[in-house]
């Protein structure tokens, strides 16, 4: 018997996607993604529909949808950066070792700054999908859930995505949640 994918076409309206006919796709093992989107269709990874009951997969793709317009403006705003920081130097003192020494600098803090404002932007969509939910339980059911996901990458098993289990314990944390474990 098919899924009813409509309460993910709904959480998919709800978040800025409407008119999503939702699919379900086999998953692919090489890059554990859950949910695309794109040209009125939402594909759904069959590993999310397997592990998650339709409340906690839909708080799990309202997140992933805030999570990639955050990222996509952050990365914008990480590339208008980068290019002024190179810029000037064809024009300073590009041979000098002053020159290459900001170069270098410049590209760690660049580095180290898009590292940190992209595990903020995760959380941010984390609380702003609990905001529109109006409670963190499916979202923490959800990610606890898909955080057995693995990909196989040139013979080797690694954790789909490592952040999960840290993501969960913050919401736990910050909302006073104790019976987030998925339903028995």
């Amino acid at each position: 018997m098919a899924a009813d994918l409509s309460p993910l076409e709904q959480a998919a309206a709800r978040v800025g996607l409407p008119g999503l006919k939702a699919r379900v796709v086999p998953h692919d093992r090489r890059r554990g993604w859950w949910f695309r989107w794109g040209r009125g269709e939402l594909l759904v990874s069959d590993r999310v529909i397997d592990r998650c009951p339709p409340e906690d997969a839909c708080a799990l793709l309202m997140g992933e949808v805030l999570r990639s317009r955050r990222a996509q403006s952050l990365t914008r705003a990480l590339v208008t950066v980068l290019v002024l920081i190179l810029i000037p130097l064809p024009f300073g003192e590009r041979n000098t070792a002053s020159g290459w020494l900001f170069l270098v600098v410049a590209l760690i803090a660049w580095a180290i700054a898009a590292s940190y404002l992209r595990s903020r932007t995760v959380l941010k969509a984390d609380d702003a999908t609990v905001a529109l939910l109006g409670d963190a339980t499916p979202l923490v059911r959800g990610l606890n859930e898909m955080n057995f996901e693995e990909i196989h990458l040139a013979g080797k098993v690694l954790p789909a995505r490592p952040d999960l289990h840290r993501r969960a314990e913050r919401l736990v944390a910050k909302h006073g949640l104790c019976d987030a474990q998925p339903p028995a």
